[in-house]
Parts: C-alpha cells; structure tokens; sequence
C-alpha cells in the first residue's frame, strides 16, 4: 500500500486506530456541594472532567466491555479510553451526574453496599433508583453487602472463620444485585480500597475481578483482582491532574512487597517497599517515588533484566492505608506517565484495627 493511499484510509477512518493494550478507570463518590470534599467532587467540575475527556477524542467505554477486551482479548483497545465509576451508590450520581453522562451518552459503573439500600439509608440510591440506571445501561457492581474493612478479623476469628465471613459478605450483595437488577456484573470494588492477596484469592473463587482505589492504568497484565482505579475528589481533581491520569500507561511491576512482608495487607512499620519492573516503555533513570503524602522517597535502584528498586518507608507508617506511588516518563517522548501504586496497611501501636 503506498503512503498516499495509506493517508487517505487514515483520513477516511478506515484503518484501525493503533491498539494501547492499556487504558484508565476513574473512580468517583459524591458529585455535590454538600458532601465532604475528601470523597467529593463538585457538579462544575465533574462537567469540566466530562469536557475535557470529549475535547481531547477520549472514547469512554463500558468498564465490563473494557475489562473483557484486556483480559479476555475481545477486541483491541484504542488509545485513550477511560472508564468512569462511582462507588457506594450516593444519591447525587442519580441526581447530577448520570443527566451529564447520559446528555454525551457515556456509559458508567456504580458500586453498590447492599445492606445500606436494604436499610433505606441516606443519602444511598434505591433499588427503584438502581433499577432505573441498569435498564438504561449503567453497570451496578458489588461493594460487598457490609461496606466493612474487608481484611479485618474479629476478635478470636481464625483463618477459616474470617475467609467463610468475606465469602458469605460477597455472596449476599451478588444475590441482591441479582435479585433486584437481574444480572450479576461480576466485578467487584473493595470498600475502601483496601485488598491484599489473601482477600484476591476469595474474590478470584466467586468469579470476580477485583477493583482497587489505588492509582494507575490498567492492562493486559494487570493483576485482574487487583485493577487500579484514579480515586477523583476535591484537592486531586484538577484538571492537570486529571490530564496526567487519563494519559498515564501501566508502569511493568512483575513483583512487589514491603520488607518484612505483609500478611492479609498489613505490616508494623516496615523498612522498605521493594519492586521488580520489567524495563520496558519508560526512562528507568527518570523513576520516582513518592510517599501518600507527596514526598519524595529514597530508592536503590539495581539494574538487570528486572529493575530492582528498594523503596525506604522506614518511620513513614501509619495507621490505616499507607501508600507509595512511583512514576517514570515514557521514552517515546509523548508526555505520558507511567505509575504503579502500592499499598500496605497498619494497625495503631496498641495493635487496635484503623477505623477510617
């Protein structure tokens, strides 16, 4: 085929777009004024995200539609595609952002914790509500029936009481969303973003996959239970930011874990986080790493068919979620980040469970 027929096709559309295998899932709560910020975007800002996708040829695709093409193969994804989520099914998705959605004809997820709509609890959507959203397309996942921290034992509650608890948790919210909105998505978002490998064995057994609220694209060898999701709300939803999120790439971590390891996602104070990265795509001399607050953490970095960076976290642990997010530009020179996110949990000294 020579160029000027190539340049033609290419004009007319009738070439396919250049496959990414990678693309990005954004996760929203409350869309209002009058929610706390720290879970909380406004109406104005959502519609400045919503613009801001549509002005630079962002497609935003169906989450499962998007999950099945990384992970099953069903079809090539484009480059720039978003998907857009909302976790715990508050009433202002209803109210504010699915009419913005829905005027662009964008799809959306929404997450729901049973036993709050159960309960006619506020500001919670209704099952009427979520009925409502499904018949016109939205995708309603599983937010567990509790909204509990997943990963916390009960007092004297062993291995095997807690596994059966989560699965029994899981089991029900799948059988009321089934129940009330005729189909089970099979996607599951951790309350809280709060997963770790023992928990991504019971959600792999149910037959789910597993969102986190941890930072970065996803791709084909992304872990399915462990998919990471841009959390957006107040103080981290400019629109710069939302630029380098819906442009960042997975970052190629085929290994990583705190020194000592963490057990069901926790550890008291650790020294280290330790990763080993495929060097592909990026400028493994430009990587970084920062702390959850923001602040640029010490690395050893030992090159090799893997890259091997030793992380120091020692005295930056604190209780509840901790995390490390790491970045490197890509080597293309198009702007692009690559970003991958880890995260550990700690109980208080006391050894009391975090509570937020």
């Amino acid at each position: 085929m020579n160029v000027r027929v190539l340049l033609i096709l290419v004009a007319l559309g009738l070439m396919n777009p250049a496959s990414a295998d990678h693309a990005v899932i954004l996760v929203y709560h409350h869309v209002s004024t009058e929610t706390p910020p720290s879970t909380s975007v406004t109406p104005d800002r959502f519609e400045q995200h919503l613009d801001y996708l549509a002005e630079n040829d962002f497609d935003v695709w169906a989450l499962d539609r998007l999950l099945d093409a990384l992970f099953d193969a069903t079809e090539e994804v484009p480059d720039n595609v978003v998907a857009i989520t909302f976790d715990d099914a508050y009433q202002s998705v209803y109210d504010e952002a699915w009419p913005r959605l829905a005027e662009r004809d964008w799809p959306f997820a929404v997450f729901v914790n049973t036993d709050a709509v159960d309960q006619g609890l506020k500001p919670y959507l209704t099952w009427q509500r979520l009925r409502e959203l499904a018949e016109h397309g939205v995708l309603i996942g599983n937010h567990s029936a509790s909204h509990g921290h997943l990963l916390h034992r009960l007092d004297d509650e062993d291995a095997r009481q807690w596994e059966a608890r989560i699965r029994a948790d899981l089991e029900k919210a799948r059988d009321r969303i089934a129940d009330e909105v005729g189909r089970d998505a099979a996607v599951l978002a951790y309350p809280y973003g709060e997963d770790a490998g023992e928990l991504h064995d019971i959600v792999r057994s149910l037959g789910f996959r597993g969102l986190t609220q941890r930072s970065g694209a996803v791709g084909p060898d992304t872990n399915p239970q462990a998919i990471p999701r841009f959390p957006v709300a107040t103080g981290f939803d400019s629109i710069d930011r939302l630029a380098r999120a819906v442009h960042s790439r997975p970052l190629p971590v085929a290994d990583s874990e705190t020194r000592p390891a963490r057990n069901q996602g926790f550890v008291q104070d650790p020294e280290a986080v330790r990763l080993s990265i495929r060097p592909e795509g990026f400028r493994p001399g430009a990587l970084n790493c920062f702390s959850g607050a923001g602040e640029r953490l010490e690395m050893a970095v030992e090159a090799g068919d893997l890259l091997s960076v030793r992380i120091d976290v020692a005295g930056r642990g604190q209780p509840g979620r901790n995390r490390v997010n790491c970045t490197a530009p890509a080597a293309d020179g198009s702007g692009a980040f690559y970003w991958f996110a880890f995260q550990w949990l700690q109980k208080h000294p006391d050894g009391r469970w975090p509570s937020g």
